[in-house]
């Protein structure tokens, strides 16, 4: 919103600047021609004229006539000159025409001084022989004859600085009402994108300037809705389907076990059948285990596993599962090891043990199966401070081959064809995201995975507004 706001007084700033300037590019023009005007007046000899008058002087036969040059000097461009006596009589011409050549009543003189003489326009002018008459050509001067109100000019001389603030609160104010207008506009255009981020229902309604961007994003937030629907008819339809499968799996399985088991007891076997139960009880335990991670993985998805928190000691828990580990078959093959330094097990988790034992067993069979036997396992646990928060850093590894690199690929989120099975690492990527924690894959002389977990100091906040 905050952007919306700053787009309309962006937009009320620069309407109001394009009227300013639109105001000052005419008063520029006005000033242009007026000058111009002034220019081309001056050049066409109308401005001297006021000095030809001065420039009259007594004659050989007593008469007034003008300096020499003068009539050159300032006549250009005029259609003819005359100077009248006090009495009304031309006592001297200059291309006079001759229906104008006579002598001029007062009136005559009055009304030629205000107005035209014929089709003329004149300029009349005083000097000590008499009334200087400077005609110009037809239609070059337009002459207005006007006068004021002393008052009224007062009033407008002193309004005139009023009218322009006038002026310019009526340009702002129309300014600002066009930008509410926009504002609102785009207010509902904003509402309505931050709905759809947030994946909610958009309902903006379609009028003024905005109408089609409005139609646009009623159709986008329609079509999101109903792929949300989809998505999660068949989300539901997934793990229904696999739970029904787990369910159905689990009574044969447990048959398979408990028959592998009394066979194993069976004296009369030879070792090499024993052996081949003992394969077949391994095999379908983990067929159990990977049963249990898929319907694990599928409950963290859709947070429909619910987090038992409680306080944990993380040196007990990762003693528990690294001692549980060596004494399991997978284990004896491998040699175990745990370096646990005395902070990292004073740590105190708000967890559940339970899901975070489950991460590292996932992690430590893994590094079993994969590897040939005699492979070292390691656990190497220390506590380490994010900013001013305490948190767990444990290193589960081995000196085996390794990550493949399209394993390593998928969990930095890339695209493999075809993708491989990580079912067990994605389950560990999850239980640590649900504990507000972090885990890092990489291959250092054999598989490394870093797994960070917010001691119960650090989590607790964050925690309480936990979904789970």
């Amino acid at each position: 919103m905050s952007t919306i706001s700053r787009l309309c007084r962006r937009v009320v700033a620069s309407a109001f600047s394009i009227v300013l300037l639109v105001f000052l590019v005419n008063a520029a023009l006005l000033g242009s021609v007026i000058v111009s005007y002034g220019m081309r007046s001056r050049q066409q000899g109308t401005l001297p004229l006021r000095s030809f008058s001065d420039r009259f002087m007594p004659g050989e036969d007593g008469l007034p006539v003008p300096q020499p040059g003068a009539v050159e000097e300032c006549l250009d461009g005029c259609a003819f000159a005359m100077l009248l006596g006090p009495e009304g009589s031309v006592l001297w011409r200059w291309q006079l025409p001759k229906s104008l050549d006579h002598s001029y009543t007062t009136g005559q003189v009055a009304a030629l001084s205000r107005w035209y003489l014929e089709d003329y326009p004149v300029f009349v002018y005083r000097n000590s022989f008499g009334l200087v008459v400077l005609g110009m050509p037809p239609g070059s001067f337009t002459r207005f004859n006007f006068y004021i109100d002393s008052g009224m000019l007062s009033t407008l001389i002193a309004g005139f600085v009023p009218l322009l603030l006038l002026d310019a609160a009526l340009i702002l104010s129309v300014c600002l009402w066009l930008g509410w207008r926009a504002a609102r506009s785009l207010r509902e255009i904003g509402r309505g994108i931050d709905a759809l981020s947030r994946g909610g229902d958009v309902h903006l309604p379609q009028r003024g300037a905005t109408a089609e961007l409005a139609r646009q994003l009623n159709r986008a937030g329609a079509l999101i809705a109903s792929q949300k629907a989809e998505i999660a008819r068949r989300d539901a339809a997934r793990t229904d389907w696999i739970a029904g499968v787990s369910h159905d799996i689990r009574t044969p399985l447990a048959v398979i076990l408990s028959g592998a088991e009394a066979l194993e007891r069976e004296a009369a076997l030879t070792d090499a059948q024993r052996r081949l139960t003992q394969q077949m009880r391994a095999q379908a335990e983990r067929i159990r285990a990977l049963i249990g991670d898929l319907n694990l993985t599928s409950r963290l998805q859709y947070d429909a596993q619910p987090l038992r928190l409680a306080p944990v000691h993380a040196g007990a828990l990762l003693r528990e599962t690294v001692a549980a580990f060596a004494d399991s078959p997978a284990g004896e093959a491998c040699d175990a090891s745990l370096e646990l330094d005395e902070a990292a097990g004073r740590l105190v988790l708000m967890a559940d043990a339970a899901l975070l034992r489950r991460a590292m067993d996932n992690l430590l069979y893994n590094s079993a199966r994969h590897n040939p036997p005699g492979c070292t396992v390691f656990v190497r646990a220390q506590r380490i401070l994010q900013g001013d928060r305490e948190a767990l850093r444990v290193v589960i590894g081995d000196d085996g081959a390794g990550y493949p690199p399209g394993v390593l690929a998928v969990l930095r989120g890339e695209n493999v064809s075809p993708p491989p099975h990580i079912l067990g690492l994605h389950l560990v990527v999850q239980i640590l995201r649900a504990h507000g924690g972090e885990v890092r894959f990489q291959n250092e002389q054999g598989a490394r995975a870093e797994l960070i977990c917010p001691a119960a100091s650090s989590c607790a906040q964050e925690k309480a507004s936990s979904p789970f």
